[in-house]
């Protein structure tokens, strides 16, 4: 009896031992999930006011940033990380859509993607205040303009946040997938605007 207790222990304690370790894995977003939530969020928002596959060439700005992303540099610093997913994201699409048969196809899009807001909890801050160090979230304007005329075609404002429970529970690795969202959730508004 008392060694069918010391195994019942010994079985709780590694069971609980690798709890955390399957809720940290559970936290982490596959690309399957980026991608089916950037697929909900850009099929909810308006399509441009013409259709993107009528252009004949396309351009990506620099994000510009805000007037508070400005002033701080770690904002600074995170919108680096997100510019790189954008890019990594839309270049490949655009050259893909570059190269597609002329046709009727004339003008340029440019896109500019403009950084409004952002707010990442650091994987330190997480570690020891976790949900108590607050939500991160950024909110980021997808501007869409006909070049030549300089017609605005969509102002898409793309927005996620990553609670705070969440960002605990997963160590910070919650707030680091905001990135990756973001860049999926632009390149597929652009792709269902096609």
């Amino acid at each position: 009896m008392l060694r069918l207790a010391s195994l019942w222990r010994a079985s709780l304690l590694a069971a609980l031992s690798l709890a955390p370790i399957l809720a940290l894995g559970a936290c982490a977003a596959s690309p399957a999930k980026i991608n089916d939530v950037a697929r909900t969020e850009a099929a909810r928002m308006m399509r441009p006011s013409k259709a993107l596959s009528s252009f004949a060439s396309y351009e990506l700005k620099p994000l510009a940033l805000g007037t508070d992303v400005q002033a701080d540099p770690k904002k600074v610093a995170e919108s680096a990380k997100l510019e790189e997913r954008l890019k990594g994201e839309i270049e490949p699409l655009l050259t893909q859509w570059r190269m597609a048969p002329a046709g009727a196809r004339s003008g340029t899009l440019v896109i500019e993607p403009q950084l409004a807001g952002i707010r990442i909890i650091s994987g330190g801050a997480r570690f020891w205040a976790g949900a108590m160090a607050g939500d991160s979230s950024i909110d980021l304007d997808l501007v869409l303009t006909e070049k030549e005329s300089g017609l605005t075609l969509a102002k898409a404002r793309v927005a996620r946040d990553a609670s705070g429970t969440a960002g605990g529970w997963s160590v910070g690795r919650s707030d680091q997938n905001l990135h990756q969202y973001i860049a999926a959730i632009a390149r597929e508004y652009l792709v269902a605007g096609y």
